[in-house]
């Protein structure tokens, strides 16, 4: 493909030094470089209650473990994103509420979400497209309405920010990914930011069976005196969802270089929003006016004239690897108990498509390839 949608960013020598002096050092799980990659996470985000995980899905199953989801419960969530977002409510033994999207933007309609709350709404749960922040204020706002945790999934939207601040201002629960081809790898990995320090505090215990782990251990991840002075309380039983020090290596080595990824990834979107302003036939997602996206990937909709499958295929046999990066959850089997009217949902999931935007493409490639979109649109009108 000669444009990828996805490309990993790998400061190779900077990884492989940090790496073998985890390997040299004897002790390969959660320590040192763990502690330091949680640190420089904080300073960047501007946070101060994160904890760091093994992937964001675990930090999405512990977020929901403490908004008291489970057997009985209902969780409103969102079908248009991974379904790393819903399968942890599955799992958890509580019954997804589908709550529909805005067609202009695929982020989650916060007047569809106050219709879906009842006696038995536990949390509240949205994905920030592609890296677009949603209504956060407005959402927020209706989780403290209704006494309701707000949990924010922000695997597409790292270094996003909403009015200028942290996107996790305005959420009870923010998790981030660092999966491989996020705008920041670890190999794997996650985080949990909490608003709230006791929330924080049994994060912390989650992620590692029930132990506070910073309390037991030092920050070598050695014990602190005797093994079994460390308890676990009822009601407490954790995961095994800690990082370790190798992941968290590979991710110390790419913060040097993160601001210039966004960068890059907002420049590149800069100039398809620019190249599509005056189309009839592609048309930019919208974009709260306080919103500051992170542009994961690039998505616009095709009009209603367009056969967008078939412009799809076209763009990929031209080397643009672009694509839909997610179905909606509501069309698997798994989650057909759930089904419900999302006009909205229906309304974007069939007119989306994302274009690559990454730091691995120069502003004459995204010029070439909004050049190309626009060209084999007008090939792919529809019958």
């Amino acid at each position: 493909m000669k444009y990828p949608m996805f490309k990993v960013h790998m400061p190779v020598d900077d990884a492989l030094n940090k790496i073998e002096s985890v390997l040299r050092s004897g002790f390969v799980n959660e320590g040192i470089e763990v502690t330091q990659f949680q640190d420089a996470l904080k300073d960047y985000l501007h946070v101060d209650n994160l904890v760091l995980m093994n992937s964001c899905t675990s930090a999405l199953t512990v977020a929901y473990k403490i908004a008291g989801v489970g057997p009985g419960t209902e969780v409103i969530s969102t079908a248009m994103t991974c379904i790393a977002t819903n399968t942890p409510i599955e799992n958890l033994g509580a019954k997804i509420v589908w709550a529909d999207v805005l067609p202009e933007s695929g982020s989650i309609d916060p007047k569809d979400i106050e219709k879906k709350i009842t006696n038995k709404t536990k949390a509240i749960v949205f994905v920030n497209w592609a890296g677009t922040p949603c209504d956060l204020e407005v959402i927020a706002k209706l989780g403290q309405k209704y006494g309701i945790p707000v949990i924010q999934d922000a695997a597409h939207a790292f270094g996003a920010t909403w009015d200028a601040k942290p996107i996790s201002d305005y959420a009870d629960f923010t998790c981030y990914s660092f999966q491989a081809i996020k705008h920041l790898s670890s190999g794997d990995g996650g985080a949990l930011v909490c608003k709230k320090a006791d929330d924080f505090q049994l994060a912390k215990k989650l992620k590692w069976f029930g132990y506070d782990r910073d309390a037991a251990k030092d920050e070598k991840g050695e014990w602190k005196g005797q093994r079994w002075s460390a308890d676990i309380c009822a009601g407490e039983v954790g995961f095994k969802f800690n990082m370790n020090n190798i992941s968290a290596a590979i991710g110390l080595a790419q913060m040097p270089y993160i601001q210039g990824l966004l960068d890059a990834h907002r420049h590149n979107a800069d100039v398809y929003t620019k190249a599509f302003a005056k189309s009839s036939l592609i048309m930019p997602i919208q974009i709260p006016q306080k919103a500051k996206s992170s542009y994961w990937v690039y998505t616009c909709l095709t009009s209603s004239s367009v056969d967008r499958d078939l412009l799809l295929e076209k763009l990929n046999a031209a080397g643009v690897g672009a694509g839909l990066v997610h179905l909606s959850n509501d069309m698997y089997s798994a989650f057909k108990p759930y089904e419900s009217s999302l006009p909205g949902t229906r309304l974007f999931g069939d007119r989306q498509i994302s274009l690559p935007c990454g730091w691995w493409l120069t502003k004459e490639n995204c010029f070439e390839i909004a050049q190309l979109v626009e060209d084999l649109a007008a090939e792919s009108l529809s019958a």
